[in-house]
């Protein structure tokens, strides 16, 4: 996009987006305005501030509004209080604490298995044979996808995260392989609610979606979990063992660390930090408002910088260099009231496929590794390396 201070389309900034962040934020500081009247932020207590203020939102409080997925709803993702508040709360119950747990052990053994398969030609890609499939079985299960519409949902899910993308990023092909990708899904997840055996989110709301809006509403906020969750953890463990394959010394600290839990967990959290799958989060100012001083007049877009918050230099030491031992603070999930309901459920997975990858002792393979094409999502796309045996 012109407006931005770099070329989001180059072959640099895909490679390596932090040193394009670094240079605006010594140029601007940590919030730049745009030609267009939009800002940009860079800083992390600056986007943590544009992240919790209610003066900045999505600029829609109606539910009842046509989506891409060709029904007339609008999600709990896009909307602003106090519709937000009350869509958001009825997926929140497939969220808790306890699902979670019940899906781990699930979660373990199918990343299990993922691994020892991708591991017995000796070499594999770690995203097309680990990262993808288990994060589409997870999301299947539970939206409540049933086996028989597993496979069109999983070659439509792929798709869709171009679509968080502006539009203008986006060729004309490809807009319409993701309209098409869209409506198929909405299509089988409306046949999925309507069965007496929905499981999942879809068993959740099934009950409330007693007419005609409510169907549709909860058809349109499975279809943008599926678009927000699936490449996030795809990007996550990708994102993740690329890092640390880059980094042979924390690496080998961490395979070490053996199964150790809160080692691998803590190690997950600098690995978001480092390169998360989310990269940007857009907000509108609803009145007039500023950032850090910066005036920000109604409606004007904030373009929330998540990778570049994440390295910002006065929060986080050494910001380019990943440390294992960190704790951070990270804004990779966001914050607030769209704060992220799978975090937990991606930390979950990606932790269990690092703890099998690492007990085989990944290596890189030597080829080359490139990035997706959406901008918004930030996902390796293929990631080869070598595995061992299990000692």
């Amino acid at each position: 996009m012109k407006q931005f201070p770099f070329d989001v389309g180059s072959d640099a900034f895909v490679r390596d987006p932090y040193r394009f962040y670094e240079e605006v934020r010594r140029t601007s500081g940590p919030v730049h305005r745009m030609p267009s009247g939009d800002v940009m932020v860079l800083g992390y207590v600056e986007a943590e501030a544009v992240l919790r203020d209610p003066r900045f939102g999505h600029g829609a409080q109606t539910a009842q509004d046509r989506t891409g997925y060709g029904v007339p709803a609008r999600t709990f993702l896009l909307t602003d209080p106090p519709g937000h508040t009350w869509q958001r709360e009825r997926v929140r119950r497939a969220f808790t604490a306890r699902e979670v747990l019940a899906l781990r052990r699930r979660i373990d053994d199918v990343a299990a298995g993922l691994v020892e398969a991708a591991a017995r030609s000796g070499t594999a890609d770690v995203v097309a044979e680990v990262a993808r499939p288990l994060s589409a079985r997870v999301v299947a299960d539970l939206i409540g996808v049933p086996e028989d519409l597993r496979d069109r949902f999983t070659q439509g899910a792929a798709l869709l995260v171009r679509g968080m993308d502006p539009p203008a990023l986006i060729a004309p092909a490809t807009r319409e392989r993701i309209a098409r990708a869209r409506v198929g899904l909405a299509r089988d997840i409306g046949v999925a609610l309507r069965r007496p055996e929905a499981s999942g989110i879809l068993r959740v709301l099934a009950h409330d979606a007693d007419d005609r809006p409510a169907r549709a509403e909860t058809v349109a906020t499975c279809a943008q979990l599926v678009a927000a969750g699936y490449e996030t953890t795809v990007g996550l463990i990708g994102n993740g063992l690329h890092a640390l394959l880059q980094h042979p010394d924390q690496l080998a600290r961490l395979t070490a660390a053996g199964h150790a839990e809160q080692v691998l967990a803590a190690a997950v959290e600098e690995l978001l930090r480092f390169d998360p799958p989310i990269q940007l989060a857009l907000r509108t100012a609803l009145v007039d408002a500023d950032v850090a001083g910066t005036p920000v007049p109604r409606g004007a877009v904030v373009f929330v910088l998540l990778g570049a918050a994440n390295r910002d230099p006065r929060v986080f030491p050494e910001p380019h260099r990943l440390l294992l031992d960190r704790r951070p603070k990270h804004l990779a999930f966001g914050l607030g009231g769209h704060y992220c309901l799978g975090a937990a459920l991606a930390r979950t997975e990606a932790t269990a496929a690092l703890r099998h990858l690492l007990a085989r002792r990944p290596r890189p393979a030597g080829h080359p590794v490139s990035y997706g094409p959406a901008r918004v999502a930030r996902c390796v796309r293929s990631l080869p390396v070598r595995l061992g045996a299990v000692p």
